[in-house]
């Protein structure tokens, strides 16, 4: 191989390190407080949930007063909350949304935002508000980095309701068991991502190994085959996993918002991570089709070769 040609290595090699580092940090995002929070694959928005506890407080409750003392207490306590923070005239408008958000769920005692990645999933609040234009993240606890250990919305929004100030339950809210459904998808789909990616991230790793060979020990036929094979495993993998998170996601995200519009609870993509999953899987394939287009170029010098040896022999 020639100089020039021989150092054309690094090319693929600096790719395939590149997607190595991207499927590293796809898969690690989020897995301790505060790391990559930004790159969640889906991030739900819960800042306005229990907003149906509002309506009825302002209207007065629908059953026109006919509820037990227990109900009765309940909206009475929210509707006294609801004026005052209606009343507060010097406030803009976009300020008592904003406030309207953080306060109902410090009232209801719940997170505003829960995160999932691909190992786990992380909680906080929005800073400074909810409504706040391009408002930041306050991580306020995350999961053990376990694929097997998801997000079970019901589980703790019925937790964090019952020691909350106003000593409520999912019943009190309306809450759709048909969420927690939706979210079960999208946990199942993860489980899969793991997998996914821990063999995109290991082929990435093994071919970056190969490129370097390759560029100590050029002209080795078995060597470019090799790389070949892996750098096609290393693209299929990540091609999988970027396919699999952008349909799940899209899919996961429409269902709980429609949903979930009734309790104030939305969904979003992340789309980082999306862009991220996608870098590194056109970086892989970038890979596959370099030592595609090298071996083809082998196979027909070595077929030129055979039709020259002939013509001579002859």
């Amino acid at each position: 191989m020639a100089p020039i040609a021989r150092f054309i290595v690094l090319v693929p090699l600096v790719l395939a390190l590149v997607s190595f580092v991207l499927t590293s940090l796809a898969l690690f995002s989020g897995h301790k407080q505060g790391f990559m929070e930004d790159y969640a694959v889906v991030r739900l928005n819960t800042s306005m949930i229990g907003r149906n506890i509002l309506d009825k407080a302002k209207d007065g409750g629908k059953d026109g007063g006919k509820t037990g003392s227990t109900k009765d207490g309940l909206l009475g306590d929210v509707k006294n909350w609801w004026d005052d923070v209606k009343g507060d005239a010097k406030d803009q408008i976009n300020g008592i949304k904003g406030g309207v958000a953080d306060k109902l769920a410090s009232k209801l005692g719940v997170s505003q935002w829960y995160s999932l990645h691909v190992m786990d999933s992380c909680e906080g609040n929005w800073s400074p508000n909810a409504t706040a234009p391009n408002p930041s993240l306050n991580v306020t606890n995350c999961t053990t980095s376990s694929p097997s250990h998801r997000l079970n919305l019901t589980d703790i929004l019925d937790h964090e309701l019952k020691v909350g100030p106003l000593k409520l339950n999912l019943s009190d809210i309306n809450w759709p068991d048909s969420i927690q459904d939706k979210l079960d998808v999208l946990n199942d789909a993860l489980l899969a991502l793991f997998i996914v990616y821990v063999l995109a991230m290991g082929f990435s790793g093994l071919s970056m190994l190969l490129n370097l060979g390759a560029l100590l020990l050029p002209g080795k036929t078995g060597l470019l085959l090799l790389n070949l094979i892996v750098g096609s495993l290393g693209g299929l993998a990540c091609t999988i996993g970027s396919i699999v998170v952008t349909v799940a996601g899209s899919k996961g995200v429409r269902e709980i918002n429609d949903k979930g519009a009734k309790v104030g609870i939305s969904a979003e993509r992340g789309t980082q991570f999306y862009l991220l999953s996608w870098i590194a899987t056109g970086f892989m394939l970038a890979v596959a089709i370099f030592w595609l287009a090298q071996f083809l170029a082998l196979r027909r010098k070595k077929k030129a070769e055979l039709r020259h040896g002939g013509k001579e022999a002859a």
